[in-house]
């Protein structure tokens, strides 16, 4: 089959891989029909996650079932399912909490992520390809009513429960002012999501135009970054945003939610950082009695709750598709987004 594959930094090329084979009886075979390029591929892209070349990318997946294991129960060939990114048991003490993103049995194991650190299951194939291997896939696949269609399906496979964990951690009230940062696909999918609890005010923050125009259609108030601090002053009486939302990644980002954040606050963060560790501004998080939560969200538990948001129209992510493209135009797809080229938002790839 074909895969995307990492040669290097700023090197992806799509050639004839292996075909994925079943291992395990929980195994099942998945014959993908869309993928989606994700803002954290862009860590692998620059060379600042560990990854080995010759390995597969790619998390974000839907397709059909060709082949199950004798241990797989509730999936059968033919069905139509989006993989969720992270690979999960559903039966240990973390998964049955709502806590697949610390699975006692998969070790947080995570498609398209090959390195000698990958975790319990090893390297897992990447979902830009023709198919992939689906480990633990009962609870690792989700099967999809006819009513969503692929494009829209994608977005259940990481970004849309990202952003759904990180408003639930915001603990979002009716009535309050909610500031995210940064309007990539994972910010405008929190920006969808943050409204689900009513929210008076969404105030979506970055610095690029048309990202900001996508975010004000969406129904944010779209910041730019310089002038985002004083905008959530003045839009709060000067006590800052009741909620706010770190959607990049990176330490200038998270120290700004923070930042604008008012005392007693929530900031929320779900940027997946390259970084290992950098200054962290405890002392003024103290004194403002600052509530900090961070974490790979629980993808697993949250798809059938949103997968029936976007059956019933409440949730429709497909404004945010800005390129489809075959597989074979993957290192295209990487370098329009990685540069911003084209007013690009979310590139979805078709094998």
């Amino acid at each position: 089959m074909k895969g995307t594959v990492f040669h290097g930094p700023h090197d992806v090329r799509v050639e004839r891989v292996d075909d994925p084979a079943l291992q395990t009886p929980t195994d099942a075979l998945v014959r993908i029909t869309r993928a989606g390029i994700c803002g954290s591929d862009l860590h692998f892209y620059h060379g600042a996650f560990p990854i080995e070349p010759g390995f597969v990318l790619g998390h974000e997946g839907v397709g059909v079932i060709e082949e199950v294991g004798a241990g797989v129960e509730h999936l059968k060939k033919g069905q139509r399912v989006v993989v969720s990114g992270l690979v999960a048991c559903g039966r240990c003490f973390f998964c049955r909490r709502g806590q697949p993103s610390q699975c006692a049995e998969s070790g947080s194991a995570v498609f398209g992520y090959g390195s000698s650190s990958a975790g319990k299951l090893g390297w897992l194939g990447g979902e830009q390809s023709e198919a992939v291997r689906v480990p633990m896939a009962d609870y690792t696949c989700y099967p999809l009513p006819d009513a969503i269609d692929d494009d829209s399906a994608v977005f259940l496979a990481d970004i849309l429960p990202t952003a759904f964990f990180g408003a639930t951690n915001g603990n979002i009230r009716p009535g309050d002012t909610v500031a995210i940062f940064g309007c990539g696909p994972v910010g405008l999918c929190a920006v969808m999501t943050a409204k689900l609890f009513g929210p008076a005010e969404i105030i979506a923050v970055d610095s690029i135009p048309y990202r900001l125009e996508l975010a004000s259609k969406l129904g944010a108030i779209g910041v730019d970054t310089e002038t985002a601090n004083q905008t959530i002053l003045d839009r709060t009486e000067g006590r800052g945003a009741d909620v706010t939302i770190e959607a990049v990644g990176n330490e200038s980002a998270l120290t700004a939610a923070i930042m604008s954040v008012r005392g007693g606050g929530t900031v929320s963060a779900i940027g997946a950082f390259a970084a290992p560790s950098f200054n962290f501004p405890i002392g003024y998080a103290f004194m403002r009695d600052l509530t900090l939560k961070a974490g790979l969200a629980n993808i697993n538990a949250h798809i059938p709750q949103l997968s029936r948001l976007i059956e019933k129209g409440t949730l429709n992510p497909r404004p945010l598709i800005s390129h489809i493209m075959p597989l074979s135009e993957a290192a295209k797809g990487y370098e329009i987004f990685n540069a911003r080229k084209d007013n690009v938002m979310k590139v979805l790839l078709k094998p």
